[in-house]
């Protein structure tokens, strides 16, 4: 009797493993499994920000619309490939959403796709793999384990593939369209949900991105000035330098008013501290080709930008000899035109190169007998890996956040790392300042400006990069100051006074081009709206 029992118990065991065997390899529950985890494993970041009252017909809303997503994109040979796909990326996209608060748009993607493996390894890190362990790569394990079935013909199957995506269509349509009238008003007031639905956020925006990039293939390039003109102002050879910060965001700066002294050398120097200045964008990516393009964040085309001169080319053209330094991953294709030299490739850095190898070599480029602008480009304060942005004697506030993940760090400890980035930021320019205030046989100017803030946490949000119309003063909101040797403020006759009640009043980025025009006396002339406050502060006259 035991023997029979035993082996009843076997062909039971067996019965039973081939029975979830054939669940498991049917195509459409499979589907329906992936859409089932997507919603509520990817979307986390989602539901955390509805209101009670929306939660439970948004996720229905929700499964509905991602089962006809897997649906699509899992037709034929696409299946498991596909499915693989939208595991990683959901997993992948969600952890970011969750860590630091970030929204997914065409311009975050641009980002993960312009950034270089420095920036990208302070994010890839043991919590994101366990993330990925768990929410990925386990599903994805099961998935490949099964063995769909493909008995049926092919007629057959594309039918029931066809029913079923019909199906699940017409569920949610029908669906959506009883809830329209108590959801439709909640997502226009809230917009920016959008950007947390998994996958579709990824998908949106890669469809936005690549049809930026095809856009951008086999375009003229087009000289937005007929006429450029240097109209010198002295004998002696001018020397600008334009210092472009990166991730600096002006509440903290102690110039701006900060409580905390993270200008404890630049305080002591006579600058003119622009205190009132909006980026043309969020992240680098964007806020770096547009403030050095001739249009304002308004109006600004990424195609345009790309396929047209930008103040750089312009100066260029007048007859400045133009060196661009850099050390934050690239330009952004602003200096494509111009000698660029990459630090980090130089120097062969571990972890990201420190700043002060970008100052190095001033002394040596400012000693010169011709026209010159050298554009320094940070590392600045560039995250989560604030603490590596600064040297030991730099390191003003403790302790700070060692911990790219924030996860074991306090709030406090996050801003001190931060703060010290500043500190660091602080002594390399104030000591280029004092460097080149030496070198009596130039006239020389300094210009700070950095391209976007950062967010510290505030509301739970963390880096930058987030929608321009949702992004808090912290990302937009930036600091920017300038210093002139005091041949160069008497030759070029410019009226202090006036230059400070000017950077007292609101500006942008969007007044970089014509100001650095200004500040380099050089004219042109074009059909372009430019805005140059910084010539009403001059009076122009020649050698």
């Amino acid at each position: 009797m035991q023997q029979a029992f035993s082996r009843t118990n076997i062909i039971f065991n067996k019965e039973s493993k081939l029975t979830w065997l054939n669940i498991l390899s049917n195509k459409t529950i499979i589907r329906v499994l992936t859409a089932i985890w997507l919603t509520f494993t990817a979307n986390t970041v989602f539901f955390s920000h509805l209101d009670n009252f929306a939660q439970i017909p948004s996720a229905i809303l929700l499964l509905m619309l991602n089962l006809v997503v897997v649906m699509v994109l899992t037709a034929g040979f696409l299946f498991k490939p596909m499915i693989v796909l939208l595991l990683l990326v959901s997993a992948s996209t969600n952890y970011f959403s969750q860590q630091f608060g970030i929204m997914i748009d065409s311009s975050m993607l641009q980002n993960m796709f312009e950034t270089n493996i420095d920036e990208a390894s302070d994010l890839i890190t043991l919590a994101f793999f366990k993330h990925l362990m768990v929410f990925a790569f386990l599903p994805c394990f099961l998935l490949l384990m099964t063995k769909p079935k493909t008995i049926s013909p092919l007629v057959k199957r594309a039918a029931t593939y066809v029913i079923t995506l019909l199906l699940s269509i017409t569920m949610l349509v029908g669906y959506a369209l009883t809830q329209y009238q108590s959801l439709s008003g909640y997502y226009r007031m809230h917009k920016e949900l959008r950007y947390y639905v998994t996958p579709i956020n990824s998908i949106s925006s890669l469809k936005s991105y690549i049809k930026s990039q095809l856009h951008n293939e086999q375009s003229p390039f087009v000289q937005i000035a007929d006429r450029v003109e240097f109209q010198p102002f002295s004998n002696k050879p001018t020397v600008f330098i334009l210092v472009l910060g990166e991730t600096v965001r002006a509440d903290h700066f102690s110039l701006n008013g900060y409580s905390r002294q993270t200008n404890p050398q630049l305080t002591q120097l006579a600058l003119i501290n622009f205190n009132q200045v909006t980026s043309c964008g969020t992240a680098t990516a964007h806020s770096v080709p547009c403030m050095f393009s001739w249009m304002n964040h308004n109006n600004y085309d990424e195609f345009q930008a790309k396929h047209s001169e930008n103040v750089i080319d312009i100066i260029a053209r007048a007859g400045f000899e133009v060196v661009w330094l850099e050390n934050d991953g690239g330009c952004k294709g602003v200096c494509n035109r111009v000698k660029t030299v990459n630090v980090a490739e130089q120097a062969h850095c571990i972890d990201g190169c420190p700043d002060k190898l970008l100052f190095s070599s001033m002394k040596e480029l400012t000693n010169t007998t011709q026209n010159r602008l050298i554009v320094l480009h940070q590392q600045g304060s560039h995250g989560p890996a604030y603490f590596r942005r600064s040297q030991p004697e730099h390191k003003s506030f403790l302790p700070e956040c060692q911990d790219e993940t924030f996860a074991s760090c306090s709030a406090q400890e996050i801003v001190n790392a931060y703060d010290n980035s500043l500190v660091e930021t602080d002594a390399l320019v104030a000591q280029l300042i004092k460097q080149v205030e030496q070198q009596k046989e130039v006239n020389a100017g300094v210009l700070y400006v950095a391209d976007h803030g950062e967010s510290l946490g505030e509301n739970g949000v963390f880096l930058h990069g987030l929608p321009y119309a949702f992004a808090p003063s912290a990302q937009t909101h930036v600091p920017m100051f300038l210093w002139f040797s005091k041949s160069y403020q008497k030759d070029a006759n410019f009226n202090v006074n006036c230059l400070t009640k000017i950077a007292s009043l609101p500006t942008s980025h969007d007044a970089l081009f014509g100001s650095l025009l200004g500040l380099l006396s050089i004219d042109i002339q074009t059909q372009k709206p430019l805005t140059n406050d910084i010539a009403q502060c001059r009076r122009k006259h020649a050698v």
